[in-house]
Formats: structure tokens, sequence, C-alpha cells
């Protein structure tokens, strides 16, 4: 079994681009993304962003430690839309999605005075 849960996540020449913070699954109990936190520091200025499973491979190194890759940049990250974790519906959103649902409601047609 592998934990993958604050692995941090490497681009090709092994430098490090984030970090994955959960690990997202259908009903089906497989694994669809990771959100991955990038940029920041001491956890400031960090943006959660989520990347697909198929995005990121698994390689090994030295004592056949598994580690996480994706073929992407760090700046390429920080650009990618970013995720909030919504404690209420349990859920992860577009950062900048509306929080209410359902169109504006618009005022009732008021007869014309004759």
């Amino acid at each position: 079994m592998t934990r993958w849960h604050k692995q941090n996540v490497y681009d090709p020449s092994d430098a490090k681009i984030g970090e994955i913070e959960d690990v997202l699954v259908d009903r089906d109990g497989k694994i669809i993304a990771f959100i991955v936190a990038v940029g920041g520091f001491l956890g400031m200025g960090e943006k959660d962003v989520a990347v697909p499973f198929n995005a990121v491979q698994f390689k090994t190194k030295d004592n056949n430690k598994f580690y996480p890759v994706m073929n992407t940049t760090k700046d390429a990250l920080k650009n990618a839309p970013g995720h909030k974790y919504d404690r209420n519906a349990m859920t992860w959103t577009l950062e900048n999605a509306p929080t209410t649902t359902g169109t504006p409601a618009t005022p009732a047609p008021q007869p014309s005075a004759r």
C-alpha cells in the first residue's frame, strides 16, 4: 500500500512542484484526481489544484521508493484553476465558483397603468 497524502510531486527533472493534499475517488473507489498544493511558503500563498490521476506517473529511485512525477512545471500548476475545500458540503470546489445556485430573483411584471 502506498501513502500519497503529503507526498511531494516532482517534474521530470526531479524538481519539487507541489505536494499531494488529498486523493479524490469516485463511488466505485477508483482514484480520479489528486489535489496538489503548489506555491507559497510555509503554507502562506499556497494554491490547491486538482490534477487528473492519469496525469501522474509513479517512478522509483534509490531503495525502490515510489514517488509521483508530472510532466508539467510549477508555473503551469500555479496558473491552473485553484480549488478550495468546502467543509459544509465536504467537497472540493473551484475557488471562484459562485457560492449560491439558481438564477437571480427578477421582479415580477407589474400590470400596466391605464
